[in-house]
């Protein structure tokens, strides 16, 4: 069996996250932060929470392990487990997607609480062509899932390109042929249909390559097939408490002013980046090999190296969002300046959500792992409640947040209002809260602050459980410090050039960029940083040594 490493399968992630990027760069773009860019936003989210869930790795938790043992002991029995887990898949999901269709406009009320007249019209109708796509993705989680066990990472995290660039060609229609309103909104929805259905087709054939085995059937109480649906639930629960938390964070801001929602997604479409690109990526290939480890010995070592290595990684992006998170943004959403369409205030908004969501990267980073090694023992229970734990106290501190954030306006790049707060418990009156012409508010930060800071705990009740379970102090064996300290000069570095003030938001972005990854390297290279270390040797070319003409005669 050919295995990958968590280098192809962060090409793949990468492939598939920067696509998603685009898409999300061009959507904002194009509908705008607005009445349009709210409704799309939360269409988006009310049927795609299925696939969220499953596809951000809840199938995995529960089918990868069991799946990866039968498949070195009984390959048959394998193809019998990945056939009875698709059909549950397709009954649950065609039974829920059927329930929603009919409950569209009740759902959406239950969710875009704040929405009213044509931006709840627009979303209901939104949802309901959205909606026909999703049981198909939720396809795609299970290719994921077998392609993963077989160790070919690529592909099944590479297919949501395919879902990406579909949208992309309808976006770059829409802006040469000037189509605005409901009716771009409309075209990109049918569009995501589209590349569900291809996502899904390009998997197929190589999934049933590597296990012919696999037969559709509705074995659902074979010992194995009965295992992984127990563990199921709990690992949806467990594994999707980041989705469930940016899922709530949209429902939330849906009680705040127009152009709250879609700023706090094209917030997210960034600050997710990095959670897909290291821990994903990282977590993708731990988990079956967690499955298979001896003893808690190897488990921790891996743990110890693989903790420290996200770390090590994540450090510039922090340094970055932190210093230059409204020039990412109108670099981004602006297209870099080919685009004016997205108003310097709401993109001050979308730049401190950012720098607020990422106060929490560290610790979401280091709960996925965490989250891994408790599935590889099979207890998908523990990651679960703290996980559900996270969300609710995320959702009750960001809708206090968000109430006292959303004081503050934000006119000509400036904060009015800061520091003249009085307690408000609730939202503003619908006049003004639906108001277009009104200066954007702060209130999506906010919501940011609160999942950053819940964050920590879900990591701190993970480390604790661990710590117990093993019976050690410690995650990490040595070397934190010389992984943080890089991170942190280089912050300071930043927020010292930014003071030169460079307009243009691409040379900016590029120039601090440049200056944040330079910075962690030299520092992490003089403090001789272990992750910088393995890094620089993998990367190493050795030339092969060629022998001398009297080596090969004397031979």
């Amino acid at each position: 069996m050919r295995r990958s490493g968590p280098g192809v399968a962060a090409a793949g992630i990468g492939l598939s996250r920067f696509s998603g990027v685009a898409r999300s760069v061009l959507v904002t773009n194009i509908l705008g932060i607005g009445l349009i860019g709210d409704a799309f936003a939360a269409a988006q989210r009310v049927p795609n929470i299925l696939q969220n869930l499953f596809g951000e790795g809840a199938l995995s938790a529960a089918f990868v392990p069991e799946y990866s043992r039968l498949l070195e002991s009984d390959p048959k029995e394998a193809g019998k487990l990945a056939g009875g887990i698709l059909s549950f898949l397709l009954c649950l999901v065609a039974g829920l997607t059927a329930v929603a269709f009919l409950a569209t406009e009740p759902i959406t009320r239950s969710i875009a609480w704040g929405f009213t007249g044509e931006r709840f019209d627009l979303t209901v109708q939104l949802v309901r062509i959205i909606i026909l796509g999703t049981a198909v993705l939720v396809m795609s989680a299970w290719c994921l899932a077998i392609l993963n066990s077989h160790g070919r990472f690529f592909l099944g995290y590479a297919a949501p390109v395919a879902w990406n660039i579909c949208q992309i060609i309808v976006l770059i229609v829409l802006a040469i042929s000037e189509v605005t309103g409901s009716t771009a909104a409309e075209a990109l929805a049918w569009a995501l249909v589209i590349g569900s259905l291809i996502q899904v087709l390009i998997q197929i054939p190589t999934v049933l390559r590597g296990n012919r085995n696999i037969r559709f059937n509705l074995l659902w109480k074979e010992p194995s097939t009965a295992l992984v649906l127990r563990r199921f639930v709990p690992a949806v629960a467990g594994r999707g408490a980041l989705q469930l938390s940016s899922f709530m964070d949209l429902a939330l801001a849906s009680l705040l002013s127009i152009g709250a929602a879609s700023a706090l997604a094209a917030a997210q479409a960034i600050y997710l980046l990095p959670v897909a690109l290291i821990a994903t990526s990282i977590v993708a290939v731990e988990l079956p090999e967690l499955s298979r480890s001896p003893d808690t010995a190897t488990i921790h070592e891996r743990v110890n190296k693989r903790l420290l290595q996200m770390l090590w990684l994540v450090g510039p992006i922090l340094a970055l969002y932190f210093a230059a998170g409204a020039p990412i943004a109108d670099f981004l959403f602006n297209l870099g300046g080919l685009r004016n369409s997205i108003d310097p205030g709401d993109l001050t908004v979308i730049g401190f959500a950012l720098g607020a969501y990422a106060l929490g990267l560290p610790a979401l980073l280091s709960s996925r792992l965490l989250q891994s090694v408790c599935f590889s023992t099979g207890d998908t229970t523990t990651p679960s409640r703290i996980a559900l734990a996270r969300v609710l106290l995320s959702a009750g501190l960001g809708l206090v947040l968000m109430f006292q954030f959303e004081q503050v306006v934000v006119i000509n790049q400036t904060l009015v209002g800061f520091g003249d707060w009085n307690f408000v418990w609730g939202p503003l009156p619908d006049a003004a809260r639906n108001a277009q012409q009104l200066p954007p508010r702060l209130g999506p930060v906010g919501l940011a602050l609160g999942s950053a800071i819940c964050a920590w705990f879900e990591f701190w009740w993970l480390r604790k459980h661990v710590l117990n379970e093993w019976s050690i102090e410690r995650l990490t064996k040595s070397g934190l410090w010389k992984h943080t300290v890089p991170a942190l000069i280089a912050l300071g570095t930043a927020l010292a050039l930014r003071e030169l003030r460079i307009e243009q938001a691409l040379i900016q972005v590029s120039f601090l960029a440049v200056a944040v990854v330079a910075i962690h390297v030299t520092v992490s290279s003089i403090l001789q940083t272990e992750s910088y270390s393995h890094l620089v040797s993998g990367l190493s070319i050795r030339r092969p040594k060629i022998k001398s003409k009297q080596e090969e005669e004397s031979l």
